[in-house]
């Protein structure tokens, strides 16, 4: 039975946030880590539904997984190939990133084709221009995908004629396994190089370069156990942030610091947000006069991210004057608005990239459903600024992307409940 948030509003958030860590980091790393053929233990990894069902993906591969006290630990020593869960695939995006680790272990994937959020068209073509370049043969076929390694390229090289941030990855895994590659025009998100770090860490010799990457050597055996730590969710603390700016509070973001998060300040300071360091890894952050800019553009890496256009566009509708917000990587973002205007928000969508947002508005609690992780979030920030009381149905649908949310909210003061 699928369950909801149940919101009274109007409540200001205040008080010590713990950051979550980066569910974008963990996914990657999981995968990763199935290449040590050793125990790796990752700390600060966000207990969600996308993580959880990658484990079970994994563990369906003979992989041992663990969890003790916010640790991760998996045993890949007795790794061997099969048939992924179709029905987990088919709901996880983020499943496409052990064909990276499966392909060179075991020579030929056959598995679904992966799922996820319906945000818009998201081709694989990224990655299957990956596998191509590293030898491999890619057929599509019945929503099924086919890899067959078909030769061996001894420095495989691509170009990446989109900056994907999980075909960066598949092809850091892939290549990494395979001990050489170059990747042009990659991905640069702090995720990314996350991932760069833990495989340096297994042994691999790579070297970053402004146009591209190259794997120098590969991963080496690894005798001993690995601990390594998962960054904090930077998404995570910008959706606190704009929650703790319209509700009128005052919340101390614990786990990050202001460099993790300056493509995000550069834009949520345009809007009025303030934040002040703390010390070592903790930034106070409140809304004051809160003023729309010009503009909001989401981009690629150091660019304001698409996962928080969703929430930018309800931070608009609570600060004064008008707010052009652009996301021109994926068409259906903004096919929310129309639960926002329902709860009294004055938004006009020029086309399927473009929304133009007034405000202040006041917003009015009302029954909603959750369309996707970050819609389905802001609207859980819209419900905490409304009057009265705020609805949200298909809850796990958020739950996949953001950690024990009512609890983690009800600890700076909202008024949430998650009920049958």
């Amino acid at each position: 039975m699928s369950k909801r948030f149940v919101i009274t509003g109007r409540q200001p958030l205040s008080g010590p946030y713990l950051v979550q860590g980066s569910k974008n980091a963990a996914l990657p790393l999981i995968s990763a880590a199935l290449l040590s053929k050793s125990i790796i233990h990752l700390q600060n990894v966000p207990r969600i539904a996308d993580v959880e069902d990658l484990l079970q993906l994994v563990e369906s591969l003979d992989v041992k997984t663990q969890w003790e006290d916010g640790t991760l630990s998996l045993d890949s020593r007795n790794f061997r190939g099969g048939e992924l869960p179709p029905l987990l695939v088919e709901r996880l995006r983020g499943a496409i990133l052990l064909l990276g680790s499966m392909a060179p272990l075991l020579g030929s994937v056959s598995c679904p084709m992966p799922g996820g959020c319906h945000i818009g068209r998201r081709s694989f073509d990224a990655h299957w221009e990956v596998f191509r370049a590293a030898g491999f043969s890619v057929n599509e076929h019945s929503r099924r995908i086919e890899l067959e390694k078909i030769e061996t390229v001894e420095t495989p090289r691509v170009y990446l004629t989109e900056s994907s941030v999980t075909a960066t990855e598949n092809a850091l895994i892939l290549f990494s396994a395979l001990g050489q590659g170059i990747i042009e025009n990659p991905a640069r998100e702090l995720h990314v190089l996350t991932l760069v770090e833990f495989l340096r860490q297994l042994g691999c010799e790579i070297e970053l370069h402004p146009l591209w990457y190259r794997i120098r050597s590969g991963i080496s055996s690894q005798e001993k156990e690995l601990v390594f730590q998962v960054p904090a969710d930077y998404m995570d603390a910008g959706t606190i942030a704009i929650a703790a700016a319209v509700t009128g509070g005052e919340v101390q973001l614990q786990g990050v610091s202001k460099e993790e998060l300056r493509p995000i300040l550069n834009i949520f300071e345009q809007f009025g947000l303030q934040f002040e360091e703390m010390g070592n890894q903790e930034l106070k952050v409140k809304g004051v006069d809160l003023t729309n800019p010009s503009q909001v553009t989401a981009g690629l890496w150091p660019s304001f991210p698409t996962d928080l256009v969703s929430l930018a566009i309800v931070l608009a509708t609570q600060s004064k004057g008008l707010c052009l917000i652009h996301d021109w990587m994926y068409e259906a973002r903004m096919f929310f608005i129309d639960k926002l205007i329902r709860m009294g928000a004055k938004l006009t969508m020029c086309d399927p990239h473009r929304v133009i947002a007034e405000g202040p508005s006041l917003l009015r609690g009302t029954q909603l459903e959750s369309p996707d992780i970050r819609a389905g979030m802001a609207l859980v920030v819209a419900g905490l600024c409304a009057d009265g009381v705020t609805t949200i149905e298909h809850i796990e649908v958020i739950q996949r992307g953001y950690e024990r949310v009512a609890e983690r909210l009800s600890s700076i003061g909202a008024q949430i409940s998650e009920e049958e």
